[in-house]
């Protein structure tokens, strides 16, 4: 089966995205053809990334059945253009999903949503849009997450967690079990979060001291 589809941002989030859709190509009878790469940048306009592309507008593809993803990981940024270019150009917009990870039969999820690869997916999951979970997470059992949600490498999710939208979860964190993390907070690298967060709060962890603000 041959899909055609185009990357949102040449830089190296989309390049992370690029590789995705190659191994996903390689492994499994779901075939990509990337069409180009999406990107503002005045400097990588016209240039090509591994033989693709780079556009500066995807004006030059508005025709049926083509896809479209965006793998930014700021959650603001991957909203905004998601609302203001992918949606608006009404592209069709696909799940991504690394080849070896293990689908559980009882997951509910929206669309837009990208997996790398080694992430472990746990039962009654409710995933809902565009969130990007990056390679080596664990996402426990019963969490509900909602839109434009990023996890970064290596971090785990307790069961029973609810992490609302626009949240950046940085690389190495562990949330324990029954966690609710609020809306646009940002969840600095190896944190250790251990109570509820209130929205738009930010959890650092500097020189073994938790320093939380509101943002």
């Amino acid at each position: 089966m041959k899909k055609n589809i185009l990357i949102f941002s040449a830089g190296s989030s989309g390049r992370e995205v690029l590789k995705l859709i190659q191994e996903i190509n390689h492994y499994s009878k779901i075939k990509w053809t990337v069409l180009g790469f999406i990107d503002k940048n005045k400097f990588l306009n016209g240039k090509k990334i591994e033989g693709i592309k780079v556009y500066d507008t995807p004006k030059k593809f508005l025709k049926k059945n083509i896809y479209a993803i965006c793998g930014i990981t700021n959650p603001s940024l991957r909203k905004k253009i998601y609302n203001k270019e992918i949606n608006k150009f009404k592209f069709k917009i696909p799940n991504l999903f690394h080849p070896n990870v293990i689908i559980p039969s009882t997951l509910k999820i929206g669309k837009g949503n990208i997996i790398f690869n080694n992430v472990h997916l746990s039962f009654d999951l409710r995933l809902k849009n565009f969130i990007l979970i990056s390679n080596f997470t664990d996402i426990g059992h019963n969490a509900q997450i909602s839109n434009y949600v990023t996890f970064m490498p290596q971090s785990s999710l307790g069961g029973n967690c609810k992490i609302e939208e626009e949240t950046f979860i940085g690389s190495g964190c562990n949330i324990l079990q029954n966690i609710k993390i609020g809306k646009n907070c940002e969840i600095g690298i190896g944190s250790l979060i251990i109570q509820n967060i209130e929205d738009r709060t930010s959890v650092k962890n500097y020189q073994r001291q938790t320093i939380t603000k509101k943002l």
